[in-house]
């Protein structure tokens, strides 16, 4: 009798995910020749004198920068790295939600931190509707956001902040779960949500495409740009060294530049206080699929699907510089979302990226004057809370420092 043999297969285990965002690699031409920056040291003259300087070019010192140029000061942007996305914006995790990382709810109402919410929404759709301008290299699309209540707790939280959010003018409603089941196409999975909280003006970004859209609309009004140049002491000058005060900033390798005002926006990546997790799975989803988050304290994660990934981030933040626990975090972050999403149940992720940065205390980050002559300001606490507030802060004190140095 004929014998038969089996060949066994086996199924090869997963490819190692990589540790870095997927932003920069997946970047079209149009947005890394943006990123681009001439180095200091390929200046055959030294830097000229300039209104403003700018120390960093991520998101907030772009628009520190942008803001200061419409004032109609000269400006110089100086950036350690040899191009941009090499720091906290490129290793975002492609948030782009309204106002900060702290419910509305729990702020006074009159504060400047609950200012920012329609502030940053009026930014937010601002993007979107620049996306869609010829010649516009950023990436933002309005998606709609879910904040998922799996308790009956966080569904009275999620009402009591739809009530704040309205109260400013930013729009949200309260859900109920047959209707998030037909918003997502049933795939994502809803048993035990209780309510949601559905908040129609947010969406998701490439944030190293916003980092090349204000990079090219900076070129176009006139700010120079270079990259290698690490700043080493911005020190004040006082009247009589300057005529009206001012900076004088030294810099490695080159001579020092001479500045009417400072802006610091060197980003959260210095003095970092934490360690952020982020990951990305591939998965297409449709172009108007929500992003979507747990409401529970402590089971915070954003889900950001779109542009052939699931981009996921947040969670219990480890010590800066602790990487042991990495491993960890991501499998806790993995499992997270194939309970969401179970069509992930069989996928491995194809990247997972930590990232140190500097949260500020409270979630609430600030912009801090510089100096007693000469007009400076310092934006601080940016980390972990995505891209609008960096622009909001350094819109406001790139015109701020332009309006002084006149």
């Amino acid at each position: 009798m004929p014998t038969s043999s089996r060949t066994r297969t086996r199924t090869p285990p997963p490819a190692r995910p990589l540790a870095s965002a997927p932003w920069v690699d997946a970047a079209p031409p149009a947005v890394r020749r943006e990123l681009e920056l001439p180095a200091l040291s390929a200046r055959e003259t030294p830097l000229p004198a300039t209104d403003i300087a700018v120390v960093g070019g991520g998101v907030a010192g772009l628009s520190a920068a942008l803001a200061a140029r419409e004032a109609g000061a000269l400006v110089t942007v100086l950036e350690a790295a040899p191009r941009l996305g090499l720091g906290a914006t490129g290793q975002n995790a492609g948030i782009l939600s309204a106002g900060i990382n702290t419910p509305l709810v729990d702020l006074p109402p009159d504060s400047p931190e609950a200012a920012m919410w329609p502030a940053t929404t009026a930014l937010l759709l601002g993007l979107v509707e620049l996306s869609r301008c010829p010649g516009a290299v950023v990436a933002a699309s309005l998606t709609g956001a879910l904040s998922l209540a799996t308790s009956r707790t966080a569904a009275r939280h999620l009402a009591r902040e739809a009530r704040a959010r309205t109260a400013v003018g930013v729009r949200a409603e309260m859900w109920e779960p047959d209707q998030v089941a037909a918003r997502t196409g049933g795939r994502l999975r809803t048993a035990g949500v209780q309510a949601a909280l559905w908040l129609p003006d947010e969406g998701r970004l490439d944030p190293v495409s916003l980092l090349a859209e204000l990079a090219r609309q900076a070129r176009a009004a006139g700010v120079v740009f270079v990259g290698d140049a690490r700043v080493q002491e911005c020190e004040e000058r006082r009247p009589p060294e300057a005529a009206r005060g001012g900076w004088c900033l030294r810099l490695e390798g080159a001579p020092a530049l001479e500045a009417r005002g400072l802006v610091l926006a060197d980003g959260p990546t210095l003095r970092a206080t934490a360690r952020i997790y982020a990951m990305a799975f591939a998965a297409d989803f449709p172009d108007d699929f929500p992003l979507f988050w747990d409401a529970a304290p402590y089971v915070y994660y954003d889900y950001r699907p779109g542009g052939g990934r699931l981009g996921i981030s947040g969670g219990r933040y480890a010590r800066a510089g602790t990487r042991h626990r990495d491993a960890h975090h991501h499998a806790r972050m993995a499992e997270a979302a194939r309970a969401w999403l179970p069509e992930l149940a069989d996928r491995a992720p194809t990247h997972a990226w930590a990232v140190d940065l500097a949260v500020a205390p409270g979630m609430l980050p600030r912009t801090r004057e510089l100096g007693n002559w000469a007009p400076g300001m310092a934006v601080e606490g940016l980390g972990a809370l995505g891209v609008l507030p960096g622009m909001y802060h350094g819109r406001r004190a790139g015109a701020s420092v332009a309006r002084r140095a006149q």
